[in-house]
């Protein structure tokens, strides 16, 4: 007999797409985002000195390569410009048959706005360091009085901070290289905000016209060096990167901060000068 029965056909019906959704929010997050960039860059840029926003003017008239440095490193991404810029006619020629490097147009303007970079970061270090003054003056009376006696300021060479001894408050023990308790706090709180930078320190030593008896073979310029000396030992074993002080100097009375009276006490003082980079310092040459 024949078989009657039809095959049962199963029909599965597919699910309706639903249309698709509209691109119009990412237009407008994108938007907001942009704005909000904006807002940030100008609220930094308002508060730089007029100094800085000059440099940073200066420097957008004519945009080219840059780089950006951080932390304790020194600025590697210089080095990378320069490889980036090849061998161009006017890269990396020697000029005056004197072994000078000429630095190429890209390279002028990493060192411009490796610059305004510096410039801007001395007046955050100031800042930085006058706020860990402020707040070491809260916990301690003698703190207080010895930080009336560090003076800190942008110069046209770099950060320099002063510990200028006064009748009220000294950093040494009296004609001696070693420093008090309340000095060795405060370098310390010095030396960790230094650190976090990657420019070169200078420490420098000075003292007043007041000798030391003659036969001793111990004067001023002993005592200035070992001054100077003793302030580095402290900030590199409290924040400084290893290579980071330069130099340590000892000037006895030659280079007097009250010329007019060269015993006065103010002349006694260890000068910490964080330094502005110089152009070979920025491009490695």
């Amino acid at each position: 007999m024949e078989n009657t029965e039809q095959p049962i056909i199963k029909k599965k019906k597919k699910g309706g797409h639903h249309g698709h959704h509209g691109g119009a929010w990412k237009v407008a997050y994108a938007d907001f985002v942009t704005a909000m960039m904006a807002f940030f860059l100008v609220m930094w840029i308002l508060g730089l000195s007029d100094a800085t926003k000059k440099g940073v003017a200066q420097f957008f008239t004519e945009p080219g390569a840059f780089s950006f440095t951080a932390g304790k490193a020194m600025p590697v991404a210089i080095e990378n410009v320069r490889q980036s810029v090849g061998q161009g006619k006017d890269d990396g020629k020697k000029s005056g048959g004197k072994g000078e490097y000429k630095l190429s147009d890209s390279m002028k303007k990493v060192v411009e706005f490796e610059r305004v970079q510096d410039s801007a970061r001395m007046q955050v270090l100031e800042q930085s360091v006058k706020k860990q003054i402020e707040e070491l003056a809260k916990t301690d009376e003698n703190l207080a009085k010895l930080m009336t006696s560090l003076k800190v300021e942008v110069t046209n060479e770099g950060l320099r901070i002063e510990l200028v001894e006064s009748e009220e408050s000294v950093f040494f023990e009296v004609g001696s290289a070693r420093l008090n308790k309340d000095a060795i706090v405060l370098l310390q709180k010095v030396g960790t905000e230094i650190g976090k930078i990657p420019n070169f320190v200078e420490i420098e030593g000075h003292t007043d016209t007041r000798g030391y008896g003659k036969g001793t073979g111990y004067g001023n310029w002993e005592l200035s060096a070992d001054r100077a000396n003793s302030a580095r030992r402290v900030l590199e074993n409290n924040g400084l990167w290893d290579g980071q002080v330069i130099g340590v100097k000892g000037y006895a009375d030659r280079k007097l901060r009250t010329p007019e009276n060269p015993f006065d006490i103010s002349n006694r003082r260890v000068t910490i000068l964080v330094r502005y980079r110089t152009e070979n310092e920025i491009t490695g040459a």
